[in-house]
C-alpha cells in the first residue's frame, strides 16, 4: 500500500527536486563554459602552428634548433680551448643583457662629448 506524503513531506521534496535541478543546470553551464574555453585554446594552437610554418618556410629557425645550435657552439668552444690548450673563453652575455647595457653606455659617451656650459654674467 501507498504511503501518502504529508504536506511538510511534500514540501521537502519539491525543495530537494528545485535544489537538484539548479545543480543540474550549474553543471550544464560549466560544461559548455568549459567547450567554449577550449574551442578559444584550439584555434589559438592552429594559429601558432601557422604562424611557425611559415617562418620555417621562410628559413627562420625554432627556438629548439637556436638553442640546440647554442649548446653546440659552447661544446666546441670548449673542445677548441681543450685542444689548444687556452683557457675557454667566458660566455657571451646574453642579448637581452647587452641591448640593456647599450644605452647605458651610449648616454656616458654622450655626456662626455659634450662641452661645459658657459655661466651667465
Amino acid at each position: 500500500m501507498a504511503k501518502k506524503l504529508k504536506k511538510n513531506d511534500d514540501q521537502q521534496l519539491d525543495a530537494v527536486r528545485m535544489s537538484s535541478q539548479e545543480i543540474w543546470q550549474a553543471g550544464l553551464a560549466a560544461f559548455a563554459k568549459a567547450q567554449e574555453d577550449e574551442g578559444k585554446f584550439f584555434s589559438m594552437q592552429l594559429f601558432e602552428e601557422r604562424v611557425l610554418r611559415a617562418l620555417s618556410s621562410i628559413g627562420v629557425p625554432s627556438r629548439e634548433e637556436v638553442e640546440a645550435l647554442n649548446q653546440r657552439i659552447e661544446a666546441l668552444t670548449a673542445q677548441v680551448a681543450a685542444l689548444s690548450g687556452k683557457p675557454a673563453v667566458k660566455k657571451a652575455a646574453k642579448p637581452a643583457a647587452r641591448k640593456a647595457a647599450a644605452p647605458k653606455a651610449a648616454v656616458k659617451k654622450t655626456a662626455a662629448k659634450k662641452p661645459a656650459a658657459k655661466k651667465a654674467k
